[in-house]
């Protein structure tokens, strides 16, 4: 039997995450799929389990992990090891647009931003992307080979913009761009790529509950964006694309090129 690439992608349970695991487990990765929630992580697991090529005796496993913890990004990736023996990919899809804990709908302008909800943003987004990549990265570069592919945001096909009433999502994925655009120098070396995906607007419940589908138009799915990433898992590891965007036909972020 073949031996498998093998893929963690994390925020796997839901959104991009899921869509991500469910293609990429298509093209015959071997899926962690990890998240905070055991029963939507238990249901992308399944899903993947039961594809019609799904031809190994190694099932595709879940992991409860939060990825703003140092100690279950480094189990994640021990276990990872343990189960499978290698990791290939690392697709850092968790994230967030507001802290859970709020209720509220009308985000906050900068003046009266709670601190909680700037570290949230800052620890899920950036941190919680610099935890996860650092975990795998021992384990790629004793094997000579890798690759990490960060979700970012963009309005744009030209990069990140700032909005008015997201400071804090905005620096902390501003914050990914710079920190992917460091890795990425330190290890190719040992044949690691690092990219930076920029999505336009998914559909995702994150941002089914805002309005941002109405103010630029044009929306994809998960699905499709999925695609994407899949895209650039199978180009040669010789190459690179840089800061590749997927916008969505119709969206205002086209029109304005």
């Amino acid at each position: 039997m073949i031996e498998r690439k093998v893929a963690i992608v994390t925020g796997g349970s839901s959104g991009i995450g899921r869509a991500t695991c469910i293609a990429l487990a298509r093209v015959g990765y071997q899926i962690v799929v990890v998240g905070t929630n055991s029963q939507r992580i238990r249901q992308t697991v399944e899903q993947i389990n039961h594809l019609e090529n799904n031809q190994t005796d190694l099932p595709h496993i879940g992991a409860i992990a939060n990825v703003t913890s140092a100690a279950d990004m480094q189990a994640m990736a021990s276990n990872t090891i343990e189960q499978f023996g290698r990791i290939d990919l690392l697709v850092a899809s968790a994230g967030i647009g507001k802290s859970q804990g709020t209720k509220r709908v009308v985000p906050h302008p900068t003046a009266s931003l709670p601190l909680v909800e700037w570290e949230a943003a800052i620890a899920v987004n950036l941190t919680g992307v610099f935890l996860s990549n650092r975990a795998v990265l021992p384990a790629m570069m004793a094997r000579g080979s890798g690759q990490i592919i960060n979700i970012c945001s963009s309005t744009t096909p030209r990069g990140l913009r700032g909005q008015p009433y997201a400071p804090a999502y905005c620096a902390s994925k501003f914050g990914v761009v710079g920190f992917t655009e460091a890795l990425a120098e330190e290890v190719s070396e040992y044949g690691i790529r690092v990219q930076a995906l920029f999505p336009g607007y998914v559909r995702t419940s994150m941002v089914a509950e805002t309005a941002l589908l109405h103010r630029y138009g044009g929306s994809m799915s998960a699905e499709d964006f999925a695609q994407t990433i899949i895209y650039l898992v199978q180009q040669n590891p010789d190459a690179t694309i840089r800061h590749p965007h997927a916008i969505p036909v119709g969206s205002i972020a086209l029109k304005k090129q």
